[in-house]
């Protein structure tokens, strides 16, 4: 799950990061122009600065604690599901017993299979639906991320000026930075101090 996610923030960065310079040197040509503030503005550098991803999620408090009590639900609900599946073997082996032991008529038979059967398949739509239930919560999780960080990206762009906040790790287009423009710590804080919405 942590991987998607971060996999899932790093294409999201790199598009949005690859259409604003799109954006940015792709526009007409501004014709000539005496104004000095334009001539400024233009030849003005950007503020480019990077957050680490990995460090964000491995640390981001609210986050891992619930990325934690999600994990822990999966391996009861794994553990439930085959204890389940378990008793419903041994039940399975023990009519198979009774048929070859001739304990049982045709007609006790065939309540059995159909009773086993009943049983194996409400195990299926349990296992089914409690699968979708966790899918939902993992998504609503990195919904609820997403939204908070870009709440908190905004706010340190707009509160420090900066044009570009780019994503840095493996497997981000970003290839080299210089670690003076690392801001992970200052999202990080910031991250941490909101509370759940």
């Amino acid at each position: 799950m942590k991987n998607n996610t971060l996999l899932i923030w790093n294409i999201a960065l790199t598009l949005l990061v690859a259409f604003l310079l799109v954006k940015q040197f792709s526009g007409p040509k501004p014709a000539e122009t005496t104004d000095t503030t334009v001539q400024t503005e233009m030849s003005a550098p950007l503020k480019i600065v990077y957050v680490n991803a990995d460090t964000l999620l491995e640390k981001f408090t609210d986050f891992k604690a619930q990325q934690e009590a999600l994990a822990k639900k999966e391996k009861d609900i794994d553990g439930q599901l085959r204890s389940r599946g378990a008793s419903l073997e041994k039940e399975y082996n023990a009519a198979q017993e009774k048929i070859q032991q001739g304990l049982l008529t045709p007609n006790q038979i065939a309540q059995e299979e159909q009773r086993l059967m009943a049983k194996q398949q409400k195990l299926m739509e349990d296992q089914d639906r409690l699968s979708k239930e966790l899918m939902a919560e993992t998504e609503a999780l990195n919904n609820q991320l997403e939204v908070r960080l870009k709440s908190v990206l905004t706010a340190v762009r707009d509160a420090n000026g900066y044009d570009y906040i780019l994503s840095y790790g493996p497997g981000t287009g970003v290839l080299m930075v210089n670690d003076t423009l690392d801001v992970t710590g200052k999202v990080l804080d910031q991250l941490n101090a909101t509370k759940e919405e």
